[in-house]
């Protein structure tokens, strides 16, 4: 069923939403974008009448949508995270250029609303006059920022910590490693790779703790490479992109989800395998590709992905329709599509 796009036609997404349980019976409601999380979240009394909703209440997922609130919730949690300040006018960010380091970044306080805008995650500004110009052009279109310090470190400093919550206790964990994103400092993964990170996991559960999510969340950090520390840079609750590296590793969090809601099931760890990898099958050949050219990577460097065990993006063998549907569209796992949007049912 194709409906309406949750960020332009909020309200019309959710009455689809709801028809699908005159039409279908009950179902379970699974927000994979944050556009379609914001709506159902923001209608979650409403669907919770009409199905089982796998995401948090309006309440709660404002503290990891709005960027701006999951600054405030790290720091009263004490999880490092960057040094933040969001300037909501001219005057503010002038004042705030005296204590600025650069390069620093400009990050939007809803990233999907900046991503449709300007094609990217966020900004990496040098000077004065560069961050003027990318503040700027988001206050133009009432998109919020932050001015945020810049973790140094390769794309390889990136991890995330997925963990599944009941009742506040952290029931299903699992981390990884990126190991490639496009663009290559503050992109979209096109390669990641499971493994133990254990320097994460107290700081992802204390964040997830203190937002009070429940359920499925996905918890981004990445490693300064002046200290080795791992500061916060976001939290995510809903499936992230690369997911399906969690399922071939051993951990599946979408059936988790399932057994839990639908079937009352509580979810128990489960053993999982280091080194698999996950590949945007879209993206990381022309990632890699560049990289050759450029000498980042030896010549055939960085082919470990490919002839190990992994699971891509979106091919999958014995179904092959979203594979051919995306390719159909042009719409790559890295962008959302501005309409029309697929139910999540």
């Amino acid at each position: 069923m194709t409906v309406p796009d949750p960020a332009d036609r909020t309200l019309e997404y959710v009455e689809a939403l709801l028809r699908l349980a005159d039409e279908y019976g009950p179902g379970l409601i699974v927000p994979t974008t944050d556009e379609s999380l914001e709506a159902v979240a923001a209608h979650h009394e409403a669907l919770s009448a009409r199905h089982t909703v796998a995401c948090a209440t309006d309440g709660v997922a404002q503290g990891f949508l709005d960027k701006r609130i999951t600054s405030e919730i790290a720091d009263r949690a004490g999880v490092e995270a960057p040094r933040t300040a969001s300037p909501t006018s001219h005057d503010e960010l002038e004042a705030l250029l005296g204590r600025l380091r650069f390069p620093c970044l400009v990050k939007p306080a809803e990233s999907y609303r900046y991503n449709r805008a300007f094609g990217v995650k966020m900004k990496r500004v040098h000077t004065p006059d560069e961050l003027r110009t990318a503040w700027g052009e988001a206050h133009a279109l009432a998109i919020g920022t932050m001015v945020q310090e810049l973790i140094p470190g390769p794309e390889t400093g990136g991890v995330n910590y997925n963990v599944y919550v009941v009742d506040g206790e952290p029931r299903v964990e699992m981390t990884s490693r990126k190991l490639r994103l496009s663009p290559s400092d503050f992109g979209y993964p096109s390669a990641v790779v499971s493994g133990r990170v254990p320097e994460v996991v107290e700081p992802g559960r204390a964040i997830v703790a203190a937002m009070g999510i429940e359920g499925f969340a996905n918890v981004e950090f990445k490693q300064d490479e002046r200290n080795g520390r791992y500061y916060l840079m976001e939290v995510n609750g809903r499936p992230n992109m690369s997911g399906r590296l969690a399922v071939r590793a051993g951990v599946d969090f979408p059936l988790v989800t399932y057994r839990h809601l639908v079937e009352g099931v509580l979810p128990t760890q489960t053993p999982w395998r280091e080194g698999v990898h996950w590949v945007n099958e879209f993206k990381d050949p022309r990632v890699l590709t560049s990289r050759w050219r450029d000498g980042r990577l030896a010549p055939l460097g960085g082919l470990r992905p490919y002839v190990s065990s992994r699971v891509l993006a979106t091919f999958d063998a014995s179904d092959p329709r979203p594979f051919l549907a995306r390719l159909g569209s042009g719409i790559t796992p890295d962008k959302t599509p501005a309409a029309p949007h697929r139910a999540a049912h």
